[in-house]
């Protein structure tokens, strides 16, 4: 049995500086499966527009504040910059595609096209639908495009791949509306979110107590940890260590640390504990997960 997913699609870094495809065409498809390759993805943002597809199963998408649940043909969007979290929705599998891709590879910024259409979702001036369900006039338009963008993921087909990303922003953009917050005026509840995954990335590898957080955020101790549970369901202690663990993971399948040196370098001081909570989350210990062999996107 093989622990490891296929080129990980999303790292657990807040704000994610890697470039997905390439510098040169920043496009880039994944295969996700929850929970046989990982349990699930915490909070984290990135620059990139991202489509999640769902293939089977159902999926629970968090989405600056509001959660959907994906169905088998649903499609969740998430605009640039969009807070955001993935997890499987009941006790099955959920098998998904992630789709990234950032508006330079259609538009440069300063054209007209990008300037009229684009820019206005970037910024935060206009919004699309998050959850598109597949029977919806939407769902049915949108996955044409989406299946394709799958289908050639592997080939060196980029005129394909730029005509079918622009069928894609042609429906969403028909789609959206003017944001319920007014541009640039940023949410009280997403401002905490982001602050609490740039501090946790920043400081995940010390010691990082509940007061020193809610204090970088503006709130109360008590305040920050009922706020930060009613908006994701979950206390920041077992965000704090499912974090920690997706570093760990990832320093598993990348690097050459023993596994005591990523136990300190992911903030675990009590190398049994995080054994111990790395087997219950990913359902292999460390030493197992490492050895488990490469899975290569199918």
């Amino acid at each position: 049995m093989s622990y490891l997913p296929p080129n990980p699609a999303i790292l657990p870094d807040g704000q994610e500086v890697k470039v997905h495809g390439s510098e040169a065409f920043p496009f880039a498809v994944y295969c996700g499966i929850i929970p046989t390759f990982i349990p699930a993805y915490p909070l984290h943002y990135h620059e990139e527009m991202e489509l999640i597809y769902c293939e089977t199963g159902s999926g629970s998408i968090t989405i600056d504040r509001a959660t959907v649940t994906l169905h088998t043909g649903d499609v969740a969007v998430i605009l640039p910059g969009q807070i955001h979290a993935i997890a499987a929705a009941g006790a099955g599998t959920f098998r998904y595609y992630n789709i990234l891709f950032r508006f330079s590879l259609l538009e440069p910024p300063d054209s007209e096209t990008y300037r009229r259409f684009l820019a206005p979702l970037a910024d935060g001036r206009m919004e699309v639908p998050a959850h598109i369900q597949k029977d919806s006039p939407l769902g049915r338009e949108l996955p044409v495009n989406v299946k394709m963008l799958i289908e050639n993921r592997k080939e060196n087909t980029a005129l394909r791949i730029k005509a079918c990303l622009y069928g894609v922003m042609d429906a969403l953009c028909k789609a959206a509306t003017p944001a319920r917050h007014p541009a640039g005026a940023e949410h009280r509840d997403t401002r905490l979110l982001r602050q609490t995954v740039q501090y946790v990335d920043r400081h995940y590898a010390e010691k990082i107590t509940v007061a020193a957080i809610s204090a970088q955020c503006g709130y109360s101790s008590s305040h920050f940890m009922k706020r930060f549970h009613d908006l994701t369901g979950t206390s920041f202690a077992q965000y704090l260590i499912h974090f920690r663990l997706e570093k760990a993971a990832t320093l598993l399948r990348g690097s050459r640390y023993t596994v005591l040196e990523i136990a300190a370098r992911c903030g675990f001081s009590n190398a049994s504990y995080f054994t111990r909570a790395f087997t219950r989350q990913y359902g292999a210990s460390p030493t197992a997960y490492r050895q488990g062999g490469d899975k290569t996107d199918d």
